[in-house]
């Protein structure tokens, strides 16, 4: 994945969606960070998209998933932060937390 980032990059790609649920963001901040320090591609020509996923969605939760998905982006912000689906998941319990007959846990805490 990083090395097919870092050559959409290079050739012209500037708008890139990521989200932590992909599990790849480690990988595309490695490709991020050697493409840009190369100096062909700024950071600032790039528009770049990321999701909050399901399971973190109290509001105490909110910032630690931004800044893991910017840790692991290997950058200082985003252009755009979006609510990957519009329900959510027990937190703590995985990124697909079910219960015994294979039914999602949805949280029902007000945040």
């Amino acid at each position: 994945v990083g090395a097919a980032f870092e050559h959409a990059l290079r050739n012209g790609y500037r708008h890139i969606d990521c989200a932590m649920v992909y599990q790849n963001e480690e990988e595309i901040g490695k490709a991020f960070n050697k493409v840009f320090t190369e100096g062909k591609v700024k950071r600032e020509d790039v528009f770049i998209t990321s999701k909050l996923w399901n399971s973190y969605k109290r509001a105490e939760e909110v910032p630690k998933a931004c800044e893991k998905t910017l840790k692991d982006l290997q950058l200082d912000y985003l252009d755009l932060y979006l609510i990957h689906w519009p329900i959510t998941f027990i937190p703590g319990e995985g990124l697909f937390p079910t219960d015994a007959d294979g039914k999602f846990k949805f949280d029902d805490k007000k945040t």
